[in-house]
């Protein structure tokens, strides 16, 4: 939990005005503490900022951190400590948080102009340092010029009524996206079935055919059968009709005739 961060033990320390401000700016600039309700609801720490003009900006400035934005900054930059380069980071690593939680979708023009970056380089450093940090999960997306936000895994804290309206929006825009991304699967699943039984269907007919030719290349064909290939006994028969019919049996029967002739 982000309340065993070990710079709370510090928060013990805070006997002064001077302390406090001391304290706050450390909290705010550490590099790897991203929750500061619990700072902000802290009586010790809260009593000795309201005690002088210059350190009540300081609760403001917790606030900022809490739940605000970069462009909250900028809007009341008058009224707010001067930030050093760690607190303008963190502030803009927690925009991020913001705006990602809002749409998973976001254009570089929109990150360069919400959080006042100069170029490319700069935008894909804040992005990368947010993954790192286990803050967001997101792919940069160079052709398209867009950050596609698949989790924010760090979330902002809830400070008041507005930040509870804020956190009502985000969990109803995240469970309409749950809803299209359910529909989308069941969409996909149903085409999956269908396409597995149309190719269960093709796949019988197919065999069907297969069988089915495969069964007339092997049945034999009636009205040749028997006839392609003369028996021995055919063959046999055949010479012997040629013999009763030869020129020998002719030669015979005349000889008798000329002989019968001659005796009478």
């Amino acid at each position: 939990m982000q309340q065993q961060h070990p710079i709370y033990a510090l928060l013990s320390l805070v006997n002064s005005p001077a302390a406090a401000v001391d304290f706050v700016t450390r909290a705010t600039s550490a590099p790897d503490l991203f929750t500061f309700a619990y700072l902000l609801h802290s009586p010790a720490l809260t009593q000795h900022l309201r005690e002088g003009d210059q350190t009540k900006k300081y609760i403001e400035l917790l606030r900022l951190f809490a739940s605000g934005t970069w462009q909250d900054y900028i809007a009341n930059q008058s009224s707010m400590p001067a930030l050093t380069d760690a607190q303008t980071i963190k502030l803009k690593q927690l925009s991020l948080i913001s705006l990602a939680s809002e749409s998973h979708t976001l254009p570089y023009s929109t990150l360069l102009s919400e959080l006042s970056l100069p170029d490319m380089r700069a935008l894909a450093s804040l992005v990368v340092s947010c993954i790192y940090a286990n803050l967001i999960s997101a792919t940069l997306d160079t052709r398209e010029e867009l950050v596609h936000v698949s989790a924010v895994i760090a979330g902002r804290d809830v400070v008041d009524k507005p930040d509870i309206s804020r956190l009502k929006s985000v969990i109803d825009t995240w469970a309409s996206r749950c809803a299209e991304t359910i529909e989308d699967l069941n969409n996909e699943a149903r085409k999956v079935r269908e396409k597995a039984v149309q190719e269960s269907k093709d796949i019988k007919e197919y065999n069907r055919t297969v069988e089915m030719v495969n069964k007339q290349l092997m049945a034999p064909s009636g009205k040749d059968s028997g006839k392609d290939t003369p028996s021995a006994e055919d063959g046999a028969g055949e010479a012997m009709d040629i013999d009763e019919t030869s020129p020998m049996s002719d030669s015979s029967i005349s000889t008798k005739k000329r002989k019968q002739r001659t005796a009478s």
